[in-house]
């Protein structure tokens, strides 16, 4: 696919598997728009690209995923001032990883917020502009989505949600020549793995050693390599497509079990 003047949005476009597909997709001649909650680390990766370009074409603006008129108003900006997008990749996101009584009801409804409203929120504000364009929606989820993981009672939760309401969209939108694609990877090298270190039970570090972790750059090649071969459900690593299918094909009590065994091996581990 030749990404030359491809004008693509992507959210939390300022760290992650964010940043390192819209730079993968710039560095193809994509024409850019990245939104992130953090206005200053958004205007320096901005900058950043624009300095790797002769012909910078970059547009950015700070963004809350999570808050619809936030959204509703930063787009149509975006669309005033850049272009109408033809394609959408929804990459903000947030995680908690710990025990769910340690969770409170505020850090729950924050990663609901931003994975599953915000999801709801940048398809409703760009879904218009993809159907005149038929354009692609990229709907970021997680293996933890099809997984149910200890101690991710909030983030599978979430991911659980928007593979849903991706499932939905592909069926409501195909008759408009909309490609609505479904990234699912495992653990990906992220600062999100930093962050939730403090509190990761070991239970859940046993069961996402098993999938591995993925570099983002290669992570964000998959991604991309799935859009251009127009892919619903894009599911990267050998290990993770195996847990896939394990839980597809696996009669449930079966694989609970395994679960649940993992989980007593983790338990058991030594710091």
């Amino acid at each position: 696919m030749d990404w030359k003047g491809i004008t693509v949005y992507v959210t939390g476009g300022s760290s992650g598997i964010g940043l390192e597909t819209a730079r993968q997709l710039f560095d193809n001649g994509a024409r850019v728009a990245l939104f992130a909650r953090g206005e200053k680390a958004l205007t320096a990766v901005a900058g950043a690209f624009r300095a790797r370009s002769d012909e910078p074409e970059v547009f950015s603006l700070p963004m809350d995923v999570s808050d619809w008129e936030d959204v509703n108003g930063k787009i149509a900006q975006a669309v005033a001032d850049f272009g109408a997008p033809d394609v959408v990749i929804n990459c903000a996101g947030v995680g908690v990883a710990d025990h769910f009584e340690n969770i409170d009801a505020e850090a729950f409804d924050k990663v609901l917020a931003i994975n599953v409203s915000g999801s709801r929120n940048i398809a409703a504000a760009t879904v218009p502009w993809l159907k005149k364009n038929k354009g692609a929606l990229v709907l970021v989820a997680s293996s933890a989505g099809f997984i149910p993981v200890f101690g991710y009672s909030a983030y599978s939760t979430s991911k659980f949600a928007v593979m849903g309401f991706a499932e939905v969209l592909r069926c409501e939108l195909a008759r408009f020549e909309v490609q609505v694609s479904l990234f699912c990877p495992s653990e990906v090298d992220t600062p999100m793995l930093e962050r939730e270190k403090p509190t990761i039970p070991k239970e859940t570090r046993a069961l996402k050693d098993f999938a591995g972790v993925l570099p983002v750059d290669v992570a964000a090649a998959k991604l991309i390599r799935g859009i251009e071969q127009g892919r619903f459900l894009i599911v990267p690593g050998v290990r993770t497509k195996l847990l896939y299918w394990v839980r597809r094909l696996i009669p449930g009590p079966i694989y609970r079990f395994g679960a649940d065994f993992t989980a007593m091996l983790g338990a058991a581990r030594v710091n």
